[in-house]
């Protein structure tokens, strides 16, 4: 069990951090390659995943031969990037989530804490713009009001003819292959992906060229900002940027509560507190989990616990020889230490295929006990906890260390949540700057609360 409370249960897709460039990167002395350190690094890995997988038989993949089969490889590996190779195919062999090779100097250049944090170059910065799969098209889905993108003049449910030269309908049509629509992995990690090349260090710019809801061609250049948010280390991870926001939304049947954030690390535990106090005259509440792509496991008993007047658990974190419940006690102080009674109204998640990991774990904890209605697009199946390790020639690994079911048995690896009520939004509601999924949300409170007594 002891592993469970040392383990890192971090985020996915880490792989798809901003293209970093020579300016950007950190002097970092690197290992001389030879043959004897991709041995080192090639065993470090295997035998930390032999050690920790949760299944000891590795749900039947023959672990040992996959080691007599590609050590050799690693052994004649003429280049760091051979042996990465060989590495990646090495993890390929179990298909899972959160198996990955983040290489030394992406790990590293994105981190400010290896550099100069004062140098302008190497703080991070986004476009203030999130983008969405639309009816096969990526799409601009969310324009942060006053950010970068938004003084720019784009709007929602703009076509996304390229990045910086990257042309996501080419990338899109080689995920399809032959016409077959690509698996619901490949397309979530394609959206990761292209998010992430809308960042970079603050102060550069990302030039994008857009279909406008006028079928214009649109070129904008877009200055980044300095992303916002609190800079959370975790582990060998890079420096992430922790935001939550909440605000009072007035409907027919009263207030209604809505909390965003982006992504499970401990410095938004105090803010999700304060959110609740802020919130808690309102009918209902709605957390929006869409996009964000998971954090450290054990936050969703302290936030479920918010909702629930019983100790309730929201499913079982099995590792090798051990399991752990993820057991949430009702929430009966604020935070100003008065008494309170958890939050007894109507409350809704929102998912979409960019939710990973640890919010799915809550997501599905949540519904399995009936106390959240999910409504959106079905999450992307990818759930299972994991930690890092730094490898002797610099990269890190990140690997799987336990499974996880959700209360009513049911694992989410694959699977993913399914909504109760399932709403793809349309090219067409993103143009006209509708939120289908939200608007759902909002309707069924407000016939929950008039329902009640």
């Amino acid at each position: 069990m002891n592993r469970f409370r040392l383990a890192a249960f971090v985020l996915a897709f880490l792989t798809f951090a901003p293209p970093v460039t020579a300016r950007q990167l950190v002097a970092v002395q690197a290992p001389r390659f030879s043959s004897e350190l991709a041995l080192l690094t090639f065993d470090s890995a295997w035998s930390r995943i032999n050690t920790t997988h949760y299944d000891s038989s590795f749900n039947g993949v023959d672990w040992s031969a996959v080691r007599s089969e590609l050590r050799p490889r690693a052994a004649a590996a003429e280049s760091i990037d051979d042996l990465r190779r060989v590495m990646r195919e090495m993890l390929a062999r179990l298909g899972e989530s959160h198996y990955t090779l983040i290489a030394a100097d992406v790990a590293d250049a994105v981190d400010p804490a290896r550099g100069d944090a004062t140098s302008d170059s190497r703080i991070p910065g986004d476009a203030g713009l999130e983008l969405r799969l639309a009816e096969g098209r990526l799409v601009t889905w969310r324009v942060e009001a006053g950010g970068p993108a938004d003084q720019a003049g784009i709007a929602t449910g703009w076509n996304v003819l390229s990045i910086d030269g990257y042309s996501p309908d080419e990338a899109l049509a080689q995920l399809d292959g032959d016409g077959a629509r690509a698996e619901r992995t490949l397309l979530t990690r394609f959206m990761f992906g292209a998010n992430a090349r809308l960042e970079g260090p603050a102060g550069s710019s990302v030039d994008l060229v857009l279909e406008s809801g006028r079928a214009e061609r649109v070129i904008r250049r877009i200055v980044r900002r300095r992303r916002p948010g609190q800079p959370v280390r975790f582990g060998e991870l890079p420096t992430f940027y922790a935001r939550l926001e909440h605000e009072r939304l007035e409907t027919t049947a009263g207030c209604v509560g809505l909390i965003r954030f982006n992504v499970w690390m401990v410095p938004l535990v105090r803010e999700f507190d304060r959110a609740i106090d802020d919130l808690r005259d309102c009918r209902g509440i709605i957390i929006d989990l869409r996009g964000n792509p998971g954090g450290v496991a054990g936050m969703v008993m302290g936030v479920a616990g918010h909702f629930l007047d019983e100790p309730e658990t929201l499913g079982t974190m099995r590792s090798r020889g051990s399991s752990l419940n993820f057991v949430a006690n009702p929430r009966r102080v604020d935070t100003s230490a008065r008494p309170v009674r958890p939050f007894a109204g109507p409350l809704a998640l929102l998912i979409d295929p960019m939710s990973v990991s640890t919010t799915e774990i809550f997501a599905a904890g949540m519904q399995a006990l009936g106390r959240a209605r999910v409504f959106g697009e079905n999450s992307a199946g990818q759930a299972l906890p994991a930690a890092t390790l730094r490898l002797p020639d610099g990269d890190v690994l990140m690997h799987v260390v336990a499974d996880f079911t959700a209360g009513n048995g049911v694992r989410i690896e694959g699977r993913g949540v399914i909504p109760d009520v399932d709403i793809v939004p349309s090219h067409k509601s993103l143009l006209d700057g509708h939120d289908p999924v939200l608007d759902a949300a909002l309707a069924w409170i407000r016939g929950a609360t008039r329902a009640r007594p």
